[in-house]
C-alpha cells in the first residue's frame, strides 16, 4: 500500500501541471504503437481502473471481517 501512495501522489503532482491542450494531445501505446487515445482518456482510464480495485479490496475487507473477526 505504500507504493501505491507514492505512485499516486506522482500522478497527482503530474496531473495539476497539465493544461487542457496537454489533455488532447493523442499519444501511441500497445504493441508495436498500433494504439491511440488522448491523454484525457488515459487519466479518465486509470481512475475507472483504480476504482475497479477499490471494489476488490472493498469485498476482501467485508469478507474478511466475516470470516476472522
Amino acid at each position: 500500500m505504500s507504493e501505491y501512495d507514492v505512485v499516486l501522489t506522482m500522478l497527482t503532482d503530474i496531473c495539476e501541471q497539465l493544461t487542457d491542450a496537454d489533455l488532447d494531445k493523442i499519444v501511441h501505446f500497445g504493441h508495436e504503437h498500433e494504439k491511440q487515445a488522448t491523454i484525457h482518456w488515459g487519466l479518465w482510464h486509470m481512475a475507472d481502473h483504480n476504482r475497479y480495485h477499490q471494489a476488490h479490496i472493498n469485498q476482501l475487507r467485508k469478507w474478511f471481517q466475516e470470516e476472522f473477526c
